[in-house]
């Protein structure tokens, strides 16, 4: 169901996954979408008409839709990852690999060093990927989570939890 918090919760989940600030925002759109009017868009302060919703999904290049209607959560998939480091290096070192038809996971690459720069997270082993973090790489490469998920683990970059059975 599509409530007036997620709607702004969309909005600014988009622009951030898109690594702008309020200010970026108003600056490449020609100042036709005002930064302070933004942010009480994403805060809920203010209403937002349908003629600024599409201004807004133009802009980031997203469907209206996109905007309007919660996202379809796959029942039983679980989207919290923990990514292999060690893998991660060994796959950076091959630059071959990485350049060869695959931008997608040269993006993938690019996040995570973002994620671990942000979350001061240097222990070089693993880095668990919050649903937050899965979903904002998802949506800056026009992919499902899903997909992001099959890409990381055709490059044997995922850790996965060993089903134990039920107790």
């Amino acid at each position: 169901m599509t409530t007036h918090q997620g709607v702004c919760a969309r909005i600014r989940s988009i622009r951030i996954s898109q690594g702008l600030s309020l200010s970026d925002v108003e600056l490449a759109s020609d100042h036709t979408i005002r930064a302070v009017v933004l942010g009480s868009y994403e805060r809920g302060d203010r209403a937002l008409s349908v003629k600024k919703a599409i201004t807004i999904a133009q802009f980031y290049g997203v469907p209206l839709s996109y905007l309007l209607e919660a996202p379809v959560q796959t029942a039983g998939v679980s989207h919290r990852i923990v990514i292999d480091l060690r893998a991660l290096k060994g796959l950076i070192t091959d630059d071959l690999q990485i350049t060869q038809g695959q931008p997608a996971l040269e993006m993938i690459i690019s996040f995570i060093s973002s994620v671990i720069a942000l979350r001061n997270d240097w222990n070089g082993e693993i880095l668990s990927m919050r649903t937050s973090d899965l979903n904002h790489v998802a949506m800056s490469l026009g992919k499902s989570t899903e997909e992001i998920t099959h890409i990381l683990r055709e490059n044997r970059l995922l850790i996965e939890a060993k089903s134990t059975g039920s107790l």
